[in-house]
């Protein structure tokens, strides 16, 4: 019976708007993403800075309707079912406005999550980029790293001369 309230609590409207604040979201994020990437590529930090406060912002926004869902559904879940097949099943049940915006929804977070990988590409590279400029600025490792007639990497002049002699 305790299913049954939850069910009916849960309303065609509460459930679109729902789905359409986590498309909102997902496009908000899509846009900072861009510019996430073009602060990355002009290594342009105030920006940067700005943009990962507003995508924490829509990410914990997204985590909340997550944990939301999971609320919605607890009551519906069957043993030996999954909480994304109980999902579908309430989605099923609301058609076909709450399908089409269901199926935008999760094409918007694959698209999120293609951009977000991309950017996480773009950082380490900077990061890497960053991290020889700071070896060279500290006189670290000039002349780049040596290499052992075996294919090792050697730590300079000097690095296996006790083995070899």
């Amino acid at each position: 019976m305790g299913g049954q309230m939850t069910q009916t609590a849960l309303t065609h409207e509460t459930l679109l708007q729902h789905i359409g604040q986590d498309i909102s979201a997902c496009r908000n994020l899509l846009v900072l993403l861009e510019q996430e990437r073009e602060a990355l590529k002009s290594r342009d930090l105030a920006t940067l800075e700005d943009v990962i406060q507003n995508k924490s912002a829509n990410l914990l926004h997204l985590e909340q309707s997550a944990k939301q869902r999971s609320a919605w559904i607890a009551p519906q879940v069957k043993p030996k079912d999954t909480a994304e097949n109980a999902w579908l099943a309430l989605i099923d049940s609301h058609k076909p406005q709450i399908q089409q915006a269901w199926d935008e929804l999760r094409s918007l977070l694959r698209e999120c999550q293609e951009q977000n990988e991309i950017n996480g590409k773009l950082l380490a590279r900077n990061q890497q980029v960053f991290s020889r400029l700071l070896d060279i600025v500290r006189g670290k490792d000039e002349s780049g790293p040596l290499y052992t007639a075996k294919g090792g990497r050697g730590a300079g002049t000097g690095a296996h001369k006790l083995g070899e002699a």
